[in-house]
C-alpha cells in the first residue's frame, strides 16, 4: 500500500482540527478521505496525539478523575467533549469510559436535560473549578485568544464590549432582546453563536474579527489564517438553523449586517 504523504497545508489543517476543533482521528479522516489510521500515525509521529487514543498505552484513571467524571456528566449535565475539555483526556477514551460505566444516558433523556437547561449544583461547580486550575496550573492548557470581560446586561450575559454594545442598542432601540445560545456540535467541531432571537442564532463580530472569520486577515493569536469558524457558520446556517453575522461599529453607533457567502 502507497504511504499517504500530506502537505504542510494538510497536516496544518489536521492538527488544528484534533487541537483547537477537537475532532477525532476517524472525524479527520472522513473529512480528507481517508483511514483514521495515517491521520493516527501523523499525530503521534508529531508528538500531538492526546492521552486515551490508540497510542498503545493504557490509561489508568486516578480517583479524582474518576469522580471529576462522574459528577460532570450526572450532575453537571455535560457532554463528553465538554468533559474531554476539563480533564484533558480525549473525547473517544471519555465516550468509552462512560459506556464502560453504565452512566450512558438515552438520547431521550439527553434532549429532555438540555431543554429543561439544568443548573450546576455548587459541589459540581467546586469540582469543576479545581479541574480547571489544575490544568492551567500543568500548562497544558493553550489560549489562543483575549480573555473578555462579561457583562450582565438586562439578564443577558455578554461575553466583552461588543456584546454588551449590541445588546444595549436593542433596549434602547425597544426592539426585542435574544436569549443566550446552547453548543452545537457540527462536521467542523462544536459552535457557540453569541445569542439566539428566536429565530435567527446572532454572530458578532468586529471589523477585525470579520475578516479574521472569512479569512482576509490572520488571527493576531495564531498568526495564521483559519475559516474553520467561518465553515461552522456556514454548516450550522443551512443544516440546523439561520445565522446573522452581526458587526458592531460603535465609533458610528451601527450594527451592519453581513451576508453569509
Amino acid at each position: 500500500m502507497k504511504k499517504i504523504v500530506f502537505t504542510d497545508e494538510q497536516i496544518s489543517d489536521i492538527e488544528n482540527d484534533y487541537i483547537n476543533n477537537h475532532l477525532s482521528c476517524e472525524d479527520i479522516g472522513i473529512k480528507m478521505g481517508y483511514s483514521k489510521t495515517p491521520i493516527i500515525e501523523l499525530l503521534k509521529k508529531r508528538n500531538k496525539l492526546k492521552k486515551g487514543k490508540s497510542d498503545g498505552i493504557k490509561i489508568e484513571l486516578s480517583d479524582y478523575q474518576k469522580k471529576t467524571i462522574k459528577n460532570l456528566y450526572l450532575n453537571e449535565y455535560k457532554n463528553s467533549y465538554e468533559i474531554s475539555e476539563v480533564t484533558n483526556l480525549s473525547k473517544s477514551f471519555v465516550d468509552k469510559y462512560l459506556t464502560t460505566c453504565g452512566y450512558r444516558r438515552s438520547v431521550g433523556e439527553s434532549i429532555s436535560l438540555r431543554q429543561k437547561g439544568k443548573k450546576r449544583s455548587e459541589e459540581v461547580k467546586k469540582i469543576l473549578k479545581t479541574a480547571q486550575q489544575k490544568l492551567s496550573k500543568s500548562g497544558k492548557r493553550k489560549q489562543y485568544g483575549g480573555v473578555c470581560k462579561t457583562y450582565d446586561v438586562n439578564g443577558i450575559k455578554c461575553q466583552g464590549t461588543y456584546e454588551k454594545f449590541y445588546i444595549e442598542k436593542l433596549i434602547s432601540e425597544n426592539k426585542k432582546i435574544p436569549s443566550e445560545s446552547k453548543p452545537i456540535i457540527t462536521p467542523y467541531g462544536v459552535y457557540n453563536a453569541d445569542f439566539y432571537d428566536g429565530e435567527n442564532l446572532i454572530e458578532i463580530k468586529s471589523d477585525y474579527t470579520y475578516e479574521v472569520l472569512i479569512g482576509v486577515k490572520k488571527s493576531r493569536w495564531t498568526n495564521k489564517f483559519d475559516l474553520t469558524q467561518y465553515e461552522k457558520i456556514k454548516w450550522i446556517n443551512d443544516n440546523v438553523n439561520p445565522v446573522k453575522i452581526i458587526i458592531v461599529d460603535k465609533k458610528n453607533n451601527k450594527l451592519i449586517k453581513k451576508e453569509i457567502l
